[in-house]
């Protein structure tokens, strides 16, 4: 009776310490996807460029210059939101643009400085370009691309240990024909002092297509962001 009381003890013992760990586990792995912390992922396990998705077509807008039609638009953009993709000058003499981009919560990214597989680019130079959009975004930009798309390979690598992802288009419209999108297509439209699109035409082009963010496009599901009271 006294081994039955015993044994019975130990089991209950195991049970309580199986119990406790799979609590640890729990508190572990499951707390951080729901913390209200910023997360940061790398698409790839090794630097790389990424050119397309899988499943849709995703539209990213380079923007280094505004105007009043541009702040309008910003205003009434519906979503799906596409990704902007903002130069650092840019963001720093846009402060009504950058209140209605944070106020709406709109994706971004950041838009860096050309860079060169023959001349790579000092980095010192793009981390100056982060250290700007975190200080008004606060928080590291996920998405990157430069101005001209070259990539280095140390700008590749170095951008991968900050958890930064590099994209490139599949196609660039500049307000000409409508493009012929395939599945998985990234269609960069840049917003530029030289640029010739029209909002007009920019609108028709939405309507005319049905985009899906990058996460969407990359991953199959979309990520939503809880919005503060």
């Amino acid at each position: 009776m006294l081994k039955f009381k015993r044994d019975e003890g130990v089991n209950m013992f195991r049970k309580t310490l199986i119990s406790l760990c799979l609590i640890v586990i729990l508190f572990v792995f499951i707390k951080p996807l729901n913390s209200t912390m910023v997360s940061v992922f790398n698409i790839a396990n090794a630097p790389a460029v990424v050119t397309k998705g899988h499943y849709g077509t995703s539209l990213i807008v380079e923007i280094s210059f505004s105007d009043e039609s541009l702040l309008e638009w910003l205003k009434t953009i519906k979503e799906p939101y596409p990704l902007l993709l903002l130069d650092a000058a840019w963001i720093e003499r846009s402060p009504e643009h950058m209140k209605i981009i944070e106020e709406r919560k709109l994706p971004t990214g950041l838009l860096g400085p050309e860079d060169s597989v023959d001349e790579p680019i000092d980095f010192a130079l793009v981390q100056k370009d982060i250290n700007i959009y975190e200080k008004h975004l606060k928080t590291a930009p996920l998405w990157f691309a430069t101005r001209n798309h070259q990539y280095s390979q140390d700008l590749q690598k170095t951008l991968f240990q900050q958890q930064v992802n590099i994209l490139s288009p599949s196609l660039i419209w500049q307000g000409e024909n409508t493009p012929k999108l395939q599945k998985g297509d990234f269609l960069f439209i840049p917003l530029h002092q030289n640029s010739n699109i029209s909002f007009k035409e920019f609108n028709t082009l939405l309507q005319q297509n049905k985009f899906m963010s990058i996460e969407e496009n990359i991953f199959g599901y979309s990520v939503q962001s809880k919005k503060s009271p």
